[in-house]
């Protein structure tokens, strides 16, 4: 596959990162949907948009890191 070869993946660690960004996000959005229900209450660190955006630019490094090899 073009992308995976472009990308220096194997299929396996590809669907890992893949997986891990998409659950973290996922959580993320839960955290968020529930802090615009109830202000009051602050989503846990981890999930905050400031910690998100953060480990979007760490996943995009590490993404472009692997390009380079």
């Amino acid at each position: 596959m073009k992308h995976l070869k472009e990308n220096n993946e194997t299929y396996f660690s590809h669907m890992i990162f893949a997986y891990k960004i998409a659950i973290h996000l996922c959580l993320s959005g839960v955290c968020l949907i529930v802090h615009g229900l109830f202000p009051c209450w602050d989503p846990p660190e981890a999930f905050n948009l400031e910690s998100t955006c953060r480990k979007v630019q760490d996943w995009n490094d590490h993404a472009e890191q692997r390009k380079n090899k």
